[in-house]
């Protein structure tokens, strides 16, 4: 697994004081992006766009071999009368341990932004940056997978993570975010 402790070399910065470990060479510098959004458009009353019924989608950047890491995080949902986005960034560190195939980031700091709106009206903080709270970051919050596969297929490179019901999230590179 190669993981380094807490406080281990060049552990602290700001990406945080957490486990790492190195990154798999395939995506170390590399954003990669998996997301879903709804086929279905909803039109307002007055038969304008209000934009698709739900998306939500993950990113993750490997900023370098040694487990600095920063997560993307977007989700919409719509109704014909009210949209409501969270558009979110943590930075962190994570662990890729090779022989059990698991995969862990351990969020240290970052923020968000949420766009709530029904009609004209729109709720109060709308679209202000706002930092994550101790129950958004490690120790109490960090995203794993298992089973996780680094696959080619079509010329592509994939990260691939399986679950037991036949679904799989497929990170692709994309370019990264603005």
């Amino acid at each position: 697994m190669n993981c380094q402790e807490p406080g281990g070399p060049g552990a602290p910065n700001d990406y945080g004081n957490h486990p790492r470990s190195k990154v798999p060479a395939e995506l170390v510098g590399k954003y990669w992006h998996y997301g879903s959004f709804s086929m279905n458009q909803y039109s307002k009353y007055d038969g304008s766009y209000a934009g698709h019924a739900q998306e939500i989608s993950t990113g993750y950047r490997f900023v370098n071999e040694n487990g600095d890491a920063e997560q993307y995080f977007y989700w919409s949902k719509n109704s014909t009368y009210c949209r409501d986005q969270v558009l979110g960034y943590r930075k962190g560190t994570v662990v890729f341990d090779t022989e059990k195939k698991t995969f862990t980031f351990y969020a240290a700091k970052g923020n968000y932004r949420r766009y709530d709106a029904c009609g004209s009206s729109q709720s109060p903080g709308y679209g202000q940056t706002k930092e994550y709270s101790a129950d958004d970051l490690y120790p109490k919050y960090k995203a794993e997978y298992t089973n996780w596969a680094i696959v080619k297929e079509n010329g592509k490179t994939i990260w691939r993570i399986p679950f037991d019901d036949g679904s799989k999230l497929d990170f692709t590179q994309m370019p990264d975010p603005q």
